[in-house]
């Protein structure tokens, strides 16, 4: 009897310190989400994008706002369940602007201040066909190759490339007109005018021959257009003088060149069409 006592407690012994090895084995729970959310950082899951805020912005379009997340990589977007007009993907860690499903809604996407260096143009014309609005100020875009790329996205009427070493290049402005649709009305803040776009064909276009021009071509001015003309052209769309204007629109367009967010710009452009700066940066 003794023998089987002795037994049975060893057992249980032994039973206890297993359960005890186990225990101690599990990481204590934080509350926090601890390894899995060390697996998730810098993704973008599911999650994320419904955790994130949603709004409307000051355009009246719905947007979902994924800025500043560390997010290195465009991926998981069926998620949004194509709700959006724009989404705003600023202050990430983005390489590669790609990545993109069917999303027939979007207009608007801010990728302004990441890493971009390359841009699939293909996946973004397809599977977001109604794309507008593309702003990649402060990125790491350096080749022209990559303008083809944007060339691609048709409906383009805006493009803020700022910021980039592509911007360097010479003659890049001219290209970018050259190689873009006719619908793109500003690049890089400023308005394209008929001019330029006569500029940029001779420059580039093959079967005038003028290519050799491309040389004179001032990278930065309006088509070679002197600032006289420039004035003008501002004065009579704001029905006002040059002289008494141009102060205040060099004022708007400097704010214009510091913008970050889509509702400052879209007050601003609205500013250029009065000539008169916004009460809010006069203060």
């Amino acid at each position: 009897m003794r023998r089987r006592r002795r037994s049975t407690l060893s057992l249980l012994k032994k039973k206890k310190t297993k359960k005890t090895k186990t225990k101690t084995m599990s990481p204590p729970f934080d509350g926090f989400g601890g390894a899995e959310e060390e697996e998730d950082e810098g993704k973008l899951t599911v999650d994320a994008i419904l955790e994130s805020e949603q709004r409307m912005n000051a355009v009246g379009d719905y947007e979902l706002d994924l800025s500043s997340r560390g997010i290195k990589e465009i991926e998981n977007l069926g998620g949004t369940c194509d709700q959006f007009d724009s989404i705003d993907f600023s202050k990430n860690e983005i390489v590669k602007l790609e990545g993109f499903p069917k999303l027939r809604r979007l207009h608007t996407i801010n990728a302004s201040e990441n890493k971009i260096e390359k841009i699939n143009g293909t996946n973004v014309s397809e599977n977001v066909p109604k794309l507008e609005w593309l702003m990649l100020q402060n990125n790491k875009i350096r080749n022209l190759v990559d303008i083809d790329e944007i060339a691609k996205m048709k409906r383009l009427k805006c493009l803020i490339m700022k910021g980039n070493p592509v911007c360097a290049v010479e003659n890049y402005r001219a290209y970018c007109i050259y190689k873009l649709n006719d619908g793109l009305k500003m690049l890089d803040y400023e308005r394209i005018y008929a001019k330029e776009r006569e500029q940029a064909k001779k420059m580039f276009g093959e079967d005038d021959g003028k290519a050799a021009k491309a040389k004179t071509f001032t990278v930065g001015k309006r088509g070679g257009r002197d600032d006289d003309e420039e004035e003008e052209d501002e004065a009579k769309k704001t029905k006002k003088k040059p002289k008494n204007n141009a102060a205040e629109l060099a004022k708007i367009k400097a704010a214009i060149a510091n913008a970050t967010t889509l509702e400052e710009i879209a007050m601003l452009e609205k500013a250029m069409e009065t000539g008169k700066m916004p009460s809010e940066y006069n203060k």
